[in-house]
């Protein structure tokens, strides 16, 4: 994991606005470690219900395909940023 997470605060650091750069990189650094915990409690909760731990990767599969999902409707491009050619 060390080798990502510099460069999902360098993409925070680039789309933020200077004024709020720094509350931006904290939003995102608190948003990810609550993911963390949520996650943890999520599979825990499907093996426990399924009986099985195999119930918690599909639980991993479905939230996966639905922040994918969710991403592709809503998400928009930030202004500014021109995609590497």
């Amino acid at each position: 994991m060390a080798m990502p997470y510099p460069n999902l605060i360098a993409a925070v650091v680039d789309i933020a606005h200077p004024s709020w750069r720094a509350s931006a990189i904290g939003i995102y650094r608190f948003r990810r470690d609550l993911r963390y915990g949520v996650g943890a409690l999520g599979l825990g909760v499907a093996a426990g219900f399924g009986g099985h731990v195999e119930r918690a990767f599909w639980f991993v599969t479905v939230a996966m395909l639905l922040s994918g999902a969710a991403l592709f409707h809503w998400g928009e491009e930030p202004p500014g940023l021109k995609p590497a050619h």
